[in-house]
């Protein structure tokens, strides 16, 4: 496969994820890594082996090799004892926090930060699956690079079906949450949209206070909106659209002041 380099870019990478052997033991390894699944008694040279062998084409595969433990057992310097600790963490992986695993999926321009803001917004793999342009733009620190990868890597068949197969092994593809007290419903029934950079909060926290008050946010514009909470710097689109449609705009204050019962 050729290397490419996309425009504005300064590095050249391999696009061929699914097809390019550098890349595939570099996704598994991605993905088995400390700061991701973190799974014990499973290190770099060993996917390089398994790989080799047959044993892993895909992250999926990692969740088969219980299945396989005769073949594992002939492997030099892979005993019993490495064989256990290795299930055992595989296993353990299973636990793991939905940001850790989307993280894990080595999804390019997703790193740590991101991964946490995009599950925590979007709560399963679903709704992220299936989020616009638009809508994933919204979520603090997301800009259109990564909006554009987001929904590249989720064009493609085989990345779906390996999440399917993930979700199927038991791993986590929602966010766990307790049972949610709202503080109010001061916002029930109100719909809004968050645009543009904000002084006193994150787009993350203006989310926040409009759900936890009753609120719902809205993906996009239409006649069911009834507040655009507007920052500078909001997309000219945006902004035309909203006035087509006289929809009422807000700043960060005035929804502060909602909540508290001055409007």
């Amino acid at each position: 496969t050729f290397l490419v380099r996309k425009e504005g870019e300064a590095a050249f990478y391999c696009p061929n994820d699914e097809g390019c052997p550098p890349q595939i033991v570099g996704k598994i390894q991605h993905f088995i890594g400390r700061k991701a699944m973190n799974i014990d008694g499973l290190g770099d040279e060993t996917i390089e082996n398994f790989y080799k062998r047959g044993f892993v084409h895909h992250i999926s595969d990692l969740y088969e090799l219980k299945n396989h433990i005769d073949e594992l057992r002939t492997l030099e310097r892979f005993g019993e004892k490495s064989i256990t600790n290795m299930l055992t963490g595989i296993e353990k992986s299973k636990e793991m926090p939905f940001e850790k695993v989307l993280f894990g999926l080595g999804i390019r321009f997703v790193g740590e930060t991101v991964a946490r803001k995009l599950a925590r917004y979007f709560k399963t793999v679903e709704a992220l699956q299936h989020a616009s342009f638009d809508e994933l733009i919204l979520v603090d620190e997301i800009g259109d690079r990564i909006a554009e990868s987001l929904l590249e890597y989720f064009l493609i068949p085989q990345h779906l079906e390996q999440i399917e197969k993930l979700k199927n092994a038991g791993l986590q593809f929602t966010i766990k949450e307790e049972n949610h007290v709202l503080q109010s419903e001061k916002l029930s029934g109100k719909t809004f949209i968050i645009s543009g950079v904000f002084e006193q909060f994150s787009r993350e926290e203006l989310k926040q206070m409009i759900e936890e008050n009753g609120g719902k946010i809205l993906g996009s514009i239409s006649p069911k909106l009834n507040y655009l909470v507007a920052g500078d710097n909001m997309g000219p689109s945006k902004l035309e659209k909203a006035q087509k449609l006289n929809i009422p705009m807000i700043s960060e204050q005035d929804l502060a002041a909602m909540i508290e019962g001055d409007r």
